[in-house]
C-alpha cells in the first residue's frame, strides 16, 4: 500500500523545526502588535516583490499537491491543489490592482477598495478551502488514471475559475463595493468592520478545526496549520496595523509570505528526500545485480562487462595487467562428502580469503562459475601478481578446512596465472585461456600450487621477493 504525505507521521526534527517556526511567527506579531501602527518609509518595490514571491510559491505549491493527487490518487491532494490554486490566482490579480504598482490606482480601472477585497476573498477563501479538504482525507484513492485526471482537472478548473469570478467581479464592482479603506488609505476602521471579522474569524475557525481534526500528527498535516497560523497572523497584524506600509502592515506581508512557503518548504524538502531515497535504492539494487549470491564477491555478469574494458585500457595505456583464476581441489568430492550446504559455507569462506588478500580498490574477486573464482588485477606486474596468488593459496590453506581426501588434510585452491606482459595486445578470451590453461597446468602438478604460462621466467624474481620478505 502507497503511504503518502498525510500517513507520514512527523519526526521529532521536523515538529521542533515548526515549533521554532511557530515560535517566532508569535514573538515577532507580539512584538509588533503595540507599534503596529507606526508608520514606517514606504518602499514601493515591496508590494511588486512581495506578491510575486507568494503568487509563485502558492502557484509551486498548487502544482506540487497536484504531482502528489496524479501520483497517489487520493483527493486530498487535488482539494488542497484548489485551494493553493485559487490563492495564486487572487494573490496575481491583488498584485495587478494594487495602487502605485502599475497604475496609480492599479490596472483594469480599479477602484481605491478592490484590492483589500481582493485580500479578503484571497484570504478567506484559501482558509475555507483548506477546511473543505479536510472532508476529504478519508476518501479511497481513485485507482483509474482517466478518471484521476477527469475529477482532478475538474477540481482545479472550478477553484481558477472561482478565483478568476470573484477578482473579476471585485473589479467590476469597484464603485459599488462597501468602503473598507479611507481615502488617505486608511486601514482604521478595518478592525470594527463585520465583514473583516468576518474574515478574521474564518481564518482561526479553519486553523482550529484543522488542529482539532487532524491533530497535527502528519507530516502534512504540521506544515498545513504553521501556514493557516501564518495567515491568521497576517489577518490579525493588518486590522490592527492602521495603514499601509506600517510596521503591521509590513510584518503582515512576511507573515503572509510565511503562509505561502510554509507547505512549499516541505513539499520540496520530502521531494528532495525521495530522490535521495530513489538514488541509494537504485545504488543498492544495482549492487545486488552484480553480486553473487552465495559468496557476495562479484559475479559472471559483472567480470564479463567489465573485464575486457579494463584490459582494454590497460593495453592502450601500456600499463601490466594480470589475472588470475582459482579453482577449489576436488570440490565435488567435498560437497559428496559434507553435503551441499557445507559446500556452500566452504565456497563463502574462500571468497572472503580471496577478498582479503586484496588490498587495492582497482582489483576484485568474482565468481566465474561453481567451484571457480576468476581475480582481475589491473596495473599489476607479474612478480606482484604471482605474489598475491601465492598470498590467497597459503590462506586458504590457512583456514583448515577439513578435506576428506587421504593424502590432504585441509582443503586447498589451485590457481592459474596469465599477464599481458608475456601476452601482448592479447584479446580478452586469449589472455582468459592463457590463465585457464595455467591453471589445468597446477592440477596436473599436484594442485595446491600457482601455475603461470611463464613461471620459469619469474622463478628466480619472486622467490628473491619472498626471501626479502621474511
Amino acid at each position: 500500500m502507497q503511504v503518502t504525505l498525510i500517513q507520514v507521521p512527523a519526526s521529532k526534527e521536523q515538529r521542533l523545526t515548526a515549533a521554532i517556526a511557530v515560535a517566532l511567527m508569535l514573538c515577532v506579531a507580539l512584538y509588533v502588535w503595540p507599534c503596529s501602527t507606526v508608520q514606517a518609509t514606504a518602499e514601493s518595490p515591496f508590494m511588486p516583490i512581495f506578491a510575486t514571491s507568494v503568487t509563485i510559491a502558492e502557484g509551486l505549491t498548487g502544482f506540487l499537491l497536484w504531482t502528489q493527487y496524479r501520483v497517489s490518487g487520493r483527493i486530498v491532494f487535488a482539494a488542497l491543489a484548489c485551494a493553493y490554486a485559487f490563492t495564486a490566482v487572487a494573490a496575481a490579480f491583488h498584485l495587478a490592482v494594487y495602487p502605485g504598482v502599475f497604475a496609480p490606482s492599479g490596472l483594469f480601472e480599479a477602484g481605491r477598495q478592490t484590492a483589500i477585497w481582493i485580500w479578503l476573498l484571497w484570504r478567506s477563501g484559501y482558509a475555507v478551502l483548506t477546511a473543505l479538504a479536510l472532508g476529504t482525507r478519508k476518501w479511497p484513492p481513485i485507482q483509474r488514471i482517466e478518471q484521476r485526471r477527469l475529477r482532478g482537472g475538474s477540481m482545479i478548473a472550478l477553484s481558477i475559475g472561482l478565483s478568476l469570478v470573484l477578482s473579476l467581479a471585485a473589479i467590476a464592482a469597484r464603485d459599488r463595493l462597501p468602503n473598507l479603506v479611507s481615502s488617505t488609505p486608511s486601514y482604521r476602521h478595518l478592525s470594527a468592520n463585520p465583514i473583516v471579522l468576518s474574515v478574521w474569524a474564518i481564518c482561526l475557525a479553519s486553523l482550529l478545526i484543522h488542529v482539532f481534526v487532524t491533530r497535527v500528527r502528519t507530516l502534512m498535516d504540521l506544515w498545513l496549520a504553521v501556514a493557516l497560523l501564518a495567515g491568521f497572523i497576517d489577518v490579525t497584524l493588518t486590522l490592527g496595523s492602521g495603514a499601509r506600509y506600517s510596521l503591521g502592515w509590513y510584518a503582515a506581508r512576511i507573515a503572509s509570505m510565511v503562509s505561502a512557503n510554509a507547505v512549499l518548504g516541505m513539499l520540496m524538502s520530502e521531494t528532495s528526500r525521495t530522490y535521495q531515497r530513489l538514488a541509494d535504492a537504485h545504488r543498492a539494487l544495482k549492487e545486488l545485480s552484480v553480486r553473487d549470491g552465495l559468496t557476495g564477491v562479484f559475479n559472471r555478469a559483472y567480470f564479463d562487462e567489465r573485464y575486457p574494458r579494463e584490459l582494454a585500457l590497460a593495453n592502450a595505456n601500456g600499463n601490466p595487467f594480470s589475472l588470475l583464476l582459482v579453482d577449489v581441489d576436488h570440490f565435488k568430492n567435498y560437497n559428496d562428502a559434507f553435503g551441499h550446504l557445507a559446500g556452500d559455507e566452504c565456497l563463502r569462506r574462500i571468497a572472503q580469503a580471496l577478498n582479503g588478500a586484496l588490498s587495492r580498490q582497482t582489483d576484485f574477486v568474482a565468481r566465474y562459475g561453481g567451484e571457480e573464482f576468476v581475480v582481475v588485477l589491473p596495473g599489476c606486474d607479474p612478480e606482484a601478481s604471482l605474489a598475491i596468488a601465492e598470498r590467497m593459496r597459503r590462506a586458504i590453506a590457512e583456514m583448515e578446512l577439513p578435506a576428506i581426501r587421504a593424502n590432504a588434510h585441509h582443503v586447498t585452491v589451485s590457481i592459474g596465472h596469465a599477464s599481458n606482459r608475456f601476452h601482448p595486445r592479447a584479446p580478452p578470451a586469449a589472455l582468459l585461456a592463457s590463465a585457464d590453461a595455467a591453471l589445468y597446468d597446477a592440477k596436473a602438478r599436484g594442485r595446491n600450487r600457482v601455475a603461470n604460462n611463464r613461471e620459469e621466467e619469474l622463478k628466480d624474481s619472486f622467490d628473491r621477493r619472498q626471501v626479502a620478505a621474511r
